[in-house]
């Protein structure tokens, strides 16, 4: 059985392959490996060396997000808009993964900024961070 490759909640399975024990198939060239450790997260890698994951999804960290609740101090992305690419993909995902999710998208495309870093520092972790930006979010 060949290894499957998985990157956050996906479990790839790909055309062609006897195995579809996964959860995301995916339609482009089946991943071969991983990016190596200096890349951005680890993401499954075709033969090319192309990422395997559609930048309409909130797990990329270059996701061009299309809905967001804020500007301000940063753009924050609507879990509502995260969910779709969820639901297209027949994948349940809880509102804390997203939250999840977003926020590490967020720290990607904002990390080097200071209204950033003052949030990070007034809101040390994870949850804090998650309460302050989607207050109706439960772990």
């Amino acid at each position: 059985m060949a290894e499957k490759y998985t990157y956050g909640p996906l479990v790839y399975n790909c055309f062609g392959e006897e195995d579809d024990s996964g959860n995301y198939w995916w339609s482009g060239n089946p991943p071969v490996g991983y990016e190596q450790e200096s890349g951005v997260f680890r993401m499954p890698v075709d033969e090319n060396g192309n990422q395997c994951l559609p930048g309409d999804c909130i797990l990329h960290p270059n996701c061009t997000v299309q809905q967001f609740v804020s500007d301000e101090p940063f753009p924050v992305p609507s879990l509502t808009w995260c969910r779709e690419w969820f639901s297209d993909n027949f994948l349940q995902v809880t509102d804390w993964d997203l939250a999840r999710y977003a926020l590490r998208w967020i720290w990607w495309n904002n990390q080097h900024s200071d209204e950033w870093k003052q949030f990070s520092q007034t809101y040390r972790t994870q949850e804090e961070k998650i309460k302050q930006l989607w207050p109706d979010v439960h772990r």
